[in-house]
This record gives C-alpha cells, structure tokens and sequence, in this order.
C-alpha cells in the first residue's frame, strides 16, 4: 500500500513553512529536562516552529517567554543554557519574571521614556507545562490542553519515569542532512534495526526474541486508510523490549524506576523518542526542523537519581552519549542517502501492515497540515 505522504513533503520549502506555523507553533513541543534548571536565573534556550524560546527559573518558578528583547528585538539569554538574570546584553534592559521591564539604564537620560511608556514594554509569553520534570512549551494564543495532545495515561507514565531525572544532564547537538519526519518514521520502525544497527544496537537484543511487530503483522490484515486511527493522543505511545543489559558497580548507586533489563521507549509526537535503559540511563532525542532538508537533532543524556554523588558521573555521560551518537550516525548515513532520491520522479513509499503506525502518523499529519 502506498503512503499517505508524497515526496514533495520531505523537500518543499512551502511544506516546511506550513509545519512550522500548524505543527510546531500549535502542538506542545518537548523543551527539554526539568534538571537544568533547579537554580534561580538558571535557563535555557531553544528555537521552536521557528521562535526563539528562553525558559527561566525565577526563585523556584519556571516562566517561559520569546527571547526577544522589547527594545531592538535583541536576544536576551544568548547561551544554550547557563545562569543569569532576564537581562538583555545589548543595552541592559531587565526583565522580571512577569516579563515587564523592571528596569532600563539612563531611561530618563537617554530614552525619555515616561513611567507609563516603561511600563508597557514586556516579553511575549509562552504557554509552559511541566510533566514530570519534562516540560512543554505551546505558542499558540489559545493552546489546546495537554490531554488533547496526550492520553492521560501517557502523561502520567512520562512524569512518573522523569520524577527518576538525576541533576546531572549531558547536552548535545548536531545535525543531519533530511527531513525531520524521515528521523521520527525511523525510530517508530523496528525492523530497520537488524540491518542498519547489525554491529551496534541489535547486539542488546536477545538473539531469540520474538519480534512481536511482525508476529502480528503475519496474523492481520492492513488496515485500510479509513481504518487509521485520527485522534492526536494516539500518536504518543509506548514500547519495551528486553535487552542483553550488563551491570556495572556505578549502577547500585542509581534508583531506578525499573529493574528489569528493558529497552523502554517514549515516542513523543510529534519529533522526540524518550528512552530508558534498564531505568538506569535515560537518552532524549529530539528532531528539531532546520529546513526542508536538515534536521538539528537535541540529546540530553541523564542516569537516574543518584543516591550520592559520583565524581565519575561526568565521564559515565560523555560514554553513554557517544554510544548513543554512534548509533543515530549509522541511521544518518542512511536516511541522507533516502533523502537523495527523494527527487524528481519519486513515488511515495510503499508499506505493508508493520507500518500501520506509521501510516496512521501521516494521515494525522495531514490532518494537522490541513
């Protein structure tokens, strides 16, 4: 059966312009993990649908805003994270955590700005939800709730595994040269696993397992396009499998959630996979759209709360990260080559009954397109 998705939805510009404003400027979008900002003036910056977005801890209360300074449009908090009041280095205009101006230098001097003029300047906010300690942003003017995006069962389940978050949080980012829903299709595809990840990966599943995708796609029929699911919640979902998991001493000093050796998988629509090994680490990947044809990736790295600290925490990230990132480099690899041919006479993909999730993702991406 062919995709719902033509190929010109990986590549146009004007696809990529409407998915910024109907997808990513409308749905709650992953920001990142609580733990980064424990800290008063603590923050973070990211770019959603296109916006600057700056999140700030304002004694113990998290506020989000668009980093764009009242004055000249100016980026306030320039790092990707760090710790400093709401002040913009341009000029020095503060802000307080309502996003009024508290407070501008030489305001009489040099701007002759009257008390009431002063005081109608402020940031644009933006909807903030913390779930666990996952937070959400929304752009929207009137966001849609949380439970219209997210069954409440899924809600609950990601703020339960996150409330395991330690403090210490490796960031990264890079970058690969295709579309973001090439990333997002992928990591809902099992089957790719053995063949592209045959060195690395596959080598944590027992040799043995059943695969349960295919046994049932060998047992069932491919549903017809009317048959898709359309509700938005069930486009978040989770997944587990076992995993070949070997213990190491650091481990007895991290609580876990689970102490089973599993694969946890959090897919988040519409572009981050959580995931949990064993409840020890917990990987984050996010498929931020740079352009029609790149996607800047995000990855937070954390354990799970240590019950004290370890100076060799530091180095058991950086291991972790570079395991995850060898991984995501042989999926690049490939999805830069499918991103390739997907050019002039190019016809949609054909799938079979293991892809219904994903043929369901697109029917309710075009939904959301239109």
């Amino acid at each position: 059966m062919r995709s719902l998705l033509a190929p010109s939805v990986y590549n146009s510009p004007e696809v990529f312009a409407r998915e910024q404003e109907r997808i990513f400027r409308r749905l709650w979008i992953f920001a990142g993990p609580r733990t980064l900002l424990t800290e008063p003036d603590s923050f973070i910056t990211r770019t959603i649908g296109g916006v600057p977005i700056v999140i700030q801890n304002f004694a113990g209360e998290l506020k989000a805003f668009v980093n764009r300074c009242a004055h000249r449009q100016s980026a306030i908090q320039i790092a990707e994270h760090g710790r400093r009041r709401l002040a913009c280095p341009y000029h020095g205009w503060v802000y307080d955590g309502d996003g009024k101006v508290a407070s501008i230098p030489f305001c009489d001097s040099l701007y002759g700005f009257d008390d009431r003029v002063r005081t109608s300047r402020h940031l644009d906010g933006v909807a903030l939800e913390c779930v666990g300690s996952m937070m959400f942003v929304n752009l929207d003017a009137d966001p849609m709730p949380l439970e219209s995006q997210f069954h409440r069962e899924f809600l609950d389940r990601i703020a339960y595994v996150s409330s395991y978050f330690d403090d210490e949080v490796l960031v990264a980012n890079f970058g690969g040269g295709f579309n973001w829903k090439l990333i997002f299709e992928n990591v809902l595809d099992s089957n790719h696993v053995p063949f592209v990840h045959s060195g690395s990966f596959a080598k944590l599943l027992p040799k043995r397992r059943p695969d349960p995708v295919q046994s049932a796609a060998r047992n069932a029929r491919t549903p017809p396009d009317s048959g898709l699911t359309t509700d938005l919640r069930d486009m978040s979902f989770t997944a587990e499998t076992s995993i070949e998991f070997r213990h190491w001493p650091w481990h007895d000093n991290v609580e876990r959630f689970s102490n089973e050796a599993k694969y946890f998988n959090y897919f988040i629509y519409p572009n981050v996979n959580f995931t949990s090994i064993a409840g020890v680490f917990f990987p984050i990947q996010q498929f931020n759209p740079g352009a029609p044809e790149r996607t800047d990736y995000s990855m937070w790295v954390l354990t799970g709360l240590q019950k004290q600290p370890n100076p060799a925490t530091p180095a058991i990230l950086w291991a972790q990260a570079k395991g995850e990132k060898s991984v995501i480099d042989e999926d690049i690899v490939v999805l830069e080559a499918l991103q390739r041919g997907l050019g002039h006479g190019a016809s949609p993909a054909f799938q079979g009954t293991y892809e219904t999730q994903l043929r369901a993702m697109a029917r309710n991406y075009l939904d959301r397109m239109s």
